[in-house]
């Protein structure tokens, strides 16, 4: 079974990107700290662009994934971080292999 890839582009308003950058590595140390089906979790900022921030997530297989859509961490960062987000772009994929 392939693992399944997340990667979430997010455009923030300009005045809580700090704010959100901060919030979103506390995530990422839940998720890491929390979920062994989570292989891959990083977080990127645009080069040319500040408020574009992206989420690379890799899980072991579907059910990772809906274990950690499900986790009260999750559903707080979703919650807290709503307002910081303009838009939001989520694109799922299968790992490639040889």
């Amino acid at each position: 079974m392939s693992a399944i890839v997340l990667h979430v582009e997010l455009t923030l308003h300009p005045e809580h990107r700090d704010a959100y950058i901060a919030r979103a590595l506390a995530h990422k140390a839940n998720v890491n700290a929390h979920e062994p089906a989570c292989q891959r979790f990083e977080i990127s900022v645009e080069e040319d662009n500040a408020n574009v921030v992206r989420l690379y997530e890799v899980y072991d297989d579907e059910a990772a994934v809906q274990h950690h859509m499900q986790t009260p961490y999750m559903i707080a960062y979703r919650e807290e971080t709503a307002p910081m987000i303009a838009e939001r772009k989520l694109t799922r994929a299968v790992m490639a292999h040889d």
